[in-house]
């Protein structure tokens, strides 16, 4: 092995203690030596004589030469065995310094993926340090506080907070381990934007900061108050029908009865109001199934001129009864659906029912179906001549436990059959419902049930 760190050429039959090298160039050449031997070849040519200017010549032309060789010549690394590996002439990054700069991209790289996370919340998230100046704000924080109040190193953001939140985070920033607080205030005043913050210390190079997430919670009190609601109503429901049940048990036990006619009249009653509380329970239950995603349409190919025709035969000794005029009005052909047939036909029966309580004697209730071939869904409606709604109450109609102001003393009802009908239509089915109405005229309520998108939907 040639020493200076010269190129080797190893024999490979050779072993370690008889290898034989030989160094074609020294890169360790003092330069020194380099340039003495150009200046000894300028002399000799300056002053020798003519026969010798030839041998001179050649002499300073070879050291010139062997001089920019060896600054143009890279260092050659040994490897093992007979290769031998030359190092590029570009100077290449020693191992340390490319570590450091993949340590930093990587870094760089969590930082854009942490940042594009907290800018993905819908919460609105603001870092500040101990005297309340911006450090980081995502996009929620900046469309809560305004652009021009997010400005990282100002107070402004963290100025809009209220006074006993801001002395909060500022004790926050005080304390010497970790901590965190909640908050509940209403947003700049508005009783109507609740908001909920939590606070927690955070440390970073030895300086404190404080993350602060802020959580509108509009939505969720919004469901608080219907759960509420909801509870009030059905009990209030409930206790209706079972009120009607001891009343007249009551009077049975008690003999209060004056013939046998006012005593079947009793039990007639009984046996309607215990009907009564088993629809009430039952719808309130299929709701809930509905709702919490438990109950499932069982979609299948149905005709729905069928079911209709089905379901108006079904009525018509109601409807015969309260003297109204009932009918299949209108059928068109392509009404096959993909969709659940005894759902259906539970929303079809609720609608002619209603349509039945509230069309005075004499009136008539139609049924159609009609095909729409833009929107490819098929269309049922249910027309009345009957009572009509009043404008103000057709937003809330669909509702739970909603009943038409002036409607109860008509007909006895749970205020469920719609909401229940709804959450058939659009929520197991992607259909649609709605209704057209007119006080004094009657009412025109319809569903709308896709023939392709159903399926789709439901997977």
């Amino acid at each position: 092995m040639a020493a200076n760190g010269g190129l080797v050429q190893v024999d490979p039959s050779s072993n370690r203690h008889e290898q034989r090298s030989v160094t074609f160039v020294a890169t360790r050449v003092p330069i020194g030596a380099i340039a003495l031997a150009v200046l000894v070849a300028s002399l000799l040519a300056e002053f020798g004589s003519d026969s010798m200017m030839p041998w001179l010549m050649g002499a300073a032309a070879s050291a010139l030469g062997a001089a920019a060789v060896l600054l143009r010549v890279p260092r050659s690394v040994p490897t093992e065995g007979n290769a031998l590996v030359h190092a590029a002439t570009p100077p290449m990054l020693r191992p340390m310094d490319a570590e450091v700069i993949l340590k930093a991209r990587a870094v760089e790289l969590r930082s854009e993926e942490r940042t594009k996370l907290l800018d993905a919340l819908t919460d609105a998230v603001l870092l500040v340090d101990a005297h309340g100046e911006t450090r980081f704000a995502n996009e929620a924080a900046v469309e809560r506080f305004g652009e021009e109040n997010s400005v990282l190193g100002t107070r402004r953001a963290f100025d809009q907070l209220p006074a006993h939140v801001r002395r909060g985070v500022l004790g926050l920033a005080e304390c010497d381990d970790a901590a965190r607080r909640r908050f509940e205030f209403d947003w700049q005043g508005d009783r109507h934007a609740p908001v909920v913050v939590h606070a927690t210390r955070a440390e970073s190079h030895r300086e404190a900061l404080v993350a602060i997430l802020m959580r509108d919670v509009r939505v969720e009190r919004e469901a608080d108050r219907m759960k509420t609601e909801f509870v009030s109503k059905a009990s209030h429901e409930l206790r209706t029908p079972l009120s009607s049940l001891r009343a007249y048990a009551e009077m049975l036990v008690d003999r209060e009865y004056a013939d046998d006619a006012e005593h079947d009249r009793f039990l007639r009653v009984i046996l309607s109001e215990a009907d009564r509380l088993s629809r009430l329970v039952d719808h309130m239950l299929d709701i809930s199934r509905i709702e919490s995603g438990i109950a499932r349409a069982d979609l299948v190919t149905t005709d729905l001129a069928a079911l209709c025709r089905a379901c108006v035969d079904e009525q018509q000794g109601e409807a015969k009864r309260r003297d109204i005029s009932l009918a299949l009005a209108r059928t068109t052909g392509g009404a096959t659906v993909p969709a659940d047939g005894g759902l259906l036909k539970q929303v079809i029966l609720n609608l002619v029912s209603n349509a039945l309580k509230y069309t005075p004697e004499g009136g008539r209730v139609e049924v159609e179906v009609d095909f729409d071939a833009l929107a490819r869904e098929v269309v049922i409606s249910v027309r009345d001549n009957g009572l009509g709604i009043p404008a103000d109450a057709l937003p809330q109609l669909f509702g739970k436990f909603y009943r038409v102001a002036g409607h109860e003393k008509v007909a006895k009802g749970t205020g469920l059959g719609l909401n229940l009908c709804r959450n058939i239509v659009e929520g197991m089915h992607g259909g649609k419902i709605g209704v057209d109405s007119e006080v004094g005229r009657g009412s025109r309520f319809w569903f709308a049930i896709p023939t392709e998108a159903t399926l789709r939907k439901a997977a």
